[in-house]
């Protein structure tokens, strides 16, 4: 997976990766911690930027877990 790259996910249908992690931490340090429920090898996390606009974030799965 890279940025720019279109997933679905069940929650918010289809999203852009906006941002790549290497660990989970990383990115709700970033802000990102809306779970997305994606099933893949990568955990896909949202970040509300206002109430109309998100941005997502993928983090590999079997890193470190918050």
């Amino acid at each position: 997976m890279k940025i720019g790259d279109f997933v679905y996910t069940p929650r918010f249908c289809t999203v852009r990766i906006d941002a790549i992690f290497s660990t989970e931490t990383e990115a709700h340090v970033a802000g990102f911690r809306q779970l997305t429920y994606y099933k893949g090898d990568y955990v896909i996390l949202g970040k509300c930027l206002d109430a109309y606009h998100m941005e997502f974030a993928a983090v590999p799965k079997g890193t470190n877990h918050v």
